[in-house]
């Protein structure tokens, strides 16, 4: 009788577990609906959704674009090439057309977008042109434009954040009571010295016995790349294992920048290494890049950010190309130093 309880209690917090994670699914999407617009003209009905109404700076909206239309009507969607008003476009897929029901066909557009800059931003009308086949060669095609759609993009940082500007004077501290007599602390320092002086000899003699020699000094740019290599190897992105992936890229990229441009990057806040940033001459081309990477990894660790296995292959992606973009034959870093790091 008292395992039947316990199992029906078990079983009973394992349903309200679902419920409450259920009720927080619906409650996120009614705070980011996705919003969609529908138009229609002469048997031609056209769709516009967003796949959200809230993105972050660093994030990529999906856009679709379908019509359907009768097989007797060609359908002509609209050219984008590089920018779709204040957004980027960074692919387009076009389908179609393909058969809908046995009267009608269907075309469809996908876009992937990323924002310039926080605000609320409009994507601006799209139109598409369409004629039947059996018109005269003179006849005008007939349009259908969407309505401006509005995208909110939310920046991690506040609105009035100035990383460049300097911090705060620190408070007074307190200083520390009298400790123990001066003649302890030049013994103790002593006898650190002497401990540190055997244990280099020590290592010396090990290393001059074994006869290996040394490793010698690599490029930073090659050792990023290893290292990105081993993360790739995990397979962290097939596993959906975002907090661990993450982790290591990030730490992989600030001790890149710290070998590559003699910044202290692992030990900095992402607003501290930015405004570093800032005055760093060899990171003058790749700061935007460099902010928009840093701020989607302190959302996914921070903010609880779930990204898509597309966004985290990008995100790799774009953390490789900026060190391919600033690798450098001449900066060498010493086996020690990736010792250390290790």
């Amino acid at each position: 009788m008292q395992n039947t309880g316990l199992k029906k209690f078990k079983l009973g917090r394992v349903a309200v577990g679902v419920v409450l994670a259920a009720a927080m699914q619906v409650v996120a999407q009614t705070q980011n609906p996705a919003p969609t617009q529908q138009k229609a003209l002469d048997g031609v009905r056209m769709t516009l959704e967003a796949d959200r109404q809230i993105i972050g700076v660093a994030d990529h909206l999906r856009l679709t674009l379908s019509v359907e239309a009768p097989t007797e009507i060609t359908v002509t969607l609209p050219e984008v090439v590089n920018t779709l008003g204040p957004f980027r476009v960074q692919s387009q897929t076009p389908t179609g057309p393909v058969p809908g029901t046995p009267q009608t066909q269907q075309w469809k557009q996908e876009y992937l977008l990323e924002a310039d800059a926080a605000g609320e931003l409009m994507i601006p009308a799209l139109t598409i042109s369409f004629r039947r086949q059996d018109a005269a060669e003179d006849a005008a095609s007939q349009q259908l434009s969407t309505d401006p759609l509005t995208i909110k993009v939310v920046s991690v940082l506040p609105d009035d954040a100035d990383v460049a500007a300097p911090k705060d004077i620190a408070p007074p501290v307190a200083l520390p009571q009298r400790g123990l007599p001066p003649w302890v602390w030049i013994i103790a320092a002593g006898l650190a010295g002497l401990g540190a002086v055997m244990l280099i000899s020590w290592c010396y003699r090990r290393r001059h016995r074994s006869g290996i020699a040394p490793a010698p000094p690599q490029p930073a740019h090659v050792l990023a790349l290893q290292a990105l290599q081993r993360l790739e190897e995990q397979n962290l992105i097939g596993q959906q294992q975002i907090d661990a992936f993450y982790v290591q890229l990030s730490a992989i990229l600030r001790r890149y920048i710290e070998w590559r441009f003699r910044l202290r990057a692992p030990e900095q806040t992402t607003e501290e290494f930015l405004a570093a940033a800032l005055i760093s001459d060899g990171l003058t081309t790749h700061r935007d890049a460099l902010r928009a990477f840093l701020q989607h990894c302190d959302l996914v660790k921070f903010a609880r950010h779930e990204p898509t296995s597309d966004d985290m292959q990008r995100t790799f992606d774009s953390a490789k190309t900026f060190v391919n973009q600033t690798a450098d034959d001449q900066v060498m870093v010493s086996a020690d130093a990736v010792g250390a790091e290790a």
